[in-house]
């Protein structure tokens, strides 16, 4: 009987599988792809960290806003009080300015993971603002401090 199939031979022969020169140069070319995406990407992520703490800010001034609102005198919380007044319930029952889940081990942390600033100034002036991706006063591009200045047209915090 004749048998359909062909034999494999045992051995395979030396033009079978890849060569390492042939497998470099894949792994440069999907490196190089890699780098393209990656500078394309990474801008990108950090502006969306920006941005974020931008949002923050504006959510964080206006829960200092209510909270004053809902004082009886009027009054901005100390830099002590800081975030927990935000995030407890008002004397009358009232729902917190700011929700509780946003405390992280009882501090408001920005997208760096660096506690939010927030400075009580003379009379019904304020700031918060985010130190950056350094943590640290100052800074350049990614590195700059983000204030409630900057992003609030009323002066810092002032009530319009």
């Amino acid at each position: 009987m004749c048998d359909p199939k062909p034999k494999i031979p045992a051995t395979p022969s030396p033009e079978a599988g890849f060569s390492l020169l042939e497998i470099l140069i894949a792994v440069m070319i999907l490196v190089l792809m890699g780098g393209v995406v990656m500078t394309n990407l990474f801008p990108a992520f950090f502006k969306a960290k920006r941005d974020k703490a931008e949002i923050d800010i504006q959510n964080i001034v206006q829960a200092i806003k209510v909270y004053q609102l809902n004082d009886k005198r009027g009054k901005l919380p100390e830099q002590s009080e800081f975030p927990q007044c935000l995030t407890e319930p008002g004397e009358n029952g009232q729902e917190p300015p700011l929700d509780p889940d946003r405390l992280e081990g009882g501090k408001l942390l920005d997208p760096w993971g660096f506690e939010y600033v927030y400075i009580k100034h003379s009379g019904s002036s304020f700031e918060v603002k985010s130190l950056g991706a350094d943590g640290m006063e100052g800074g350049e591009k990614d590195d700059a401090d983000i204030t409630s200045k900057k992003n609030d047209g009323s002066g810092g915090g002032r009530p319009r």
